[in-house]
């Protein structure tokens, strides 16, 4: 991501990566959740009343809400519009800082 995110002249590259990113993102939930004991550790154990559990949820909330406004300026520039590039940039700058907390914080809970 880190290397799509310094070439985004290079659309060949920059969008499928960023898309391929998002698509991990958003699919990582369905992952943990047909994959994992999520049910035993977070009800049974009581985790879910712990603090990181529910910064790490706000997190996820945030790299959504994100990545979403993110598609919204990459099509408005793909249609011509080259004054959301600016936007879309520092969307991109505050997406990493984002999606790096949130491995953090994930690798931290696991």
């Amino acid at each position: 991501m880190i290397a799509a995110f310094k070439y985004p002249t290079y659309r060949w590259f920059h969008i499928p990566v960023m898309v391929t990113c998002i698509f991990f993102d958003v699919l990582m939930p369905v992952y943990l959740v047909t994959h994992r004991n999520w049910w035993h550790r977070l009800i049974e154990e009581g985790d879910i009343t712990s603090f990181g559990i529910w910064m790490h949820l706000g997190l996820l909330v945030a790299l959504y809400a994100l990545e979403f406004v993110q598609v919204q300026s990459a099509r408005k520039i793909l249609s011509g519009k080259e004054e959301a590039r600016q936007t879309h940039r520092g969307q991109a700058k505050a997406l990493l800082v984002i999606r790096a907390i949130v491995i953090i914080s994930g690798g931290i809970l696991a």
